[in-house]
Formats: structure tokens, C-alpha cells, sequence
């Protein structure tokens, strides 16, 4: 799981998206939101559908190296809660970690697909790792929640702060992994 694709996709539920599309089709719904890009691109497109009012899938895309939009991540959500998510780690259009969560304690299990479609439980030490960035991705999450009346600058304040705190976890599971 990329704590940084979690802040990202949050700031662009923040601002809104560019578009926004709905297709309706029995009673699933799907609506569609882009973030342009500089060049009037879409950079970002989640889909989110819904069966009936209730949310129970998410489909983020990004441009890849060529341009093109593809999926670099799935959610799925059963009463509206996310249950489990897989991402495309490395860019290779391949949805290599799968999260599986705990909607009722937060907890969470991750495993990586490997190449011929086995999955392994990551080892403990990553996970520990990932477990403490979204402790403090939840926190900065939280704190913008909390305060709507944050300006932008505190709002950037918090989101590099976050940055900074993400950072050195990661260069403390470098460190103990050596």
C-alpha cells in the first residue's frame, strides 16, 4: 500500500475533481472523477461504484510511463466498509499487494502476488513498517477532518510534515532491514 497514493487520492476528494460522470446500469452506479493534469490530461481517474447508496468499489487509475491511463489500484467494500485493496506497486500494470482490513478493529494483513500469480504474506518487519505509516497517514487524515477551517498553508504544513514523518519510518526499515 503506498501511504503517499492514500494522501494524494485524499487531497483530490478535498478539492473536487476536474469532471465528474454517472452511468447507471440496473442498480449499480458508477460515477467517474478526473484530475486534469498541466497539460488538460487526466492525471487521476477514480471510478466509484455503488449498488444501490452503498459504496462498494473504488478503481483509481494514473497515467503510466506511456501516457496512458491504467489501474493502479482496486478497493472493495462490503457495507460500505473497505475490506480489501490491491495496488500496482512499481508501475508494471501488475496489482502485485493486496491488503486485506478489519473494518470493525483498523487492522490490517498484507500479501504480494507474485509473478505467477502466488501470494505471500509480506514478512513481518514491512509490515510493521506500513502498519505505522498509516498510523500516520490516519492522523494527518484525521486533522484535516477535524479542522475544515484549516488554511492552506497549515494544510501544507501537515501534508510535508506527514511527508517528512513517512519518510524517516521508511529510512528506518531500510536501516533495520540491512
Amino acid at each position: 500500500m503506498k501511504t503517499h497514493a492514500i494522501l494524494i487520492l485524499f487531497c483530490v476528494s478535498l478539492y473536487g475533481a476536474d469532471t465528474t460522470t454517472t452511468n447507471i446500469v440496473g442498480d449499480i452506479t458508477t460515477k467517474v472523477s478526473q484530475r486534469s493534469g498541466k497539460d488538460g490530461k487526466p492525471d487521476v481517474r477514480i471510478e466509484t461504484l455503488y449498488r444501490g447508496k452503498t459504496k462498494v468499489m473504488t478503481v483509481t487509475s494514473r497515467r503510466n510511463e506511456q501516457g496512458v491511463m491504467a489501474v493502479t489500484a482496486r478497493g472493495f467494500l462490503a457495507d460500505g466498509e473497505l475490506v480489501m485493496a490491491e495496488s500496482d506497486e512499481d508501475g508494471d500494470g501488475t496489482l502485485e499487494s493486496v491488503a486485506v482490513f478489519n473494518p470493525d478493529t483498523g487492522n490490517f494483513e498484507m500479501f504480494t502476488r507474485q509473478s505467477d500469480g502466488t501470494v505471500q504474506a509480506l514478512p513481518s518487519q514491512k509490515l510493521e513498517s506500513l502498519k505505522r505509516q498509516k498510523a500516520t497517514v490516519d492522523a494527518s487524515l484525521k486533522e484535516l477532518v477535524d479542522r475544515p477551517d484549516m488554511t492552506t498553508k497549515e494544510m501544507g504544513d501537515l501534508l510535508e510534515n506527514n511527508r517528512q514523518k513517512l519518510e524517516a519510518i521508511k529510512r528506518e526499515e531500510k536501516r533495520d532491514g540491512d
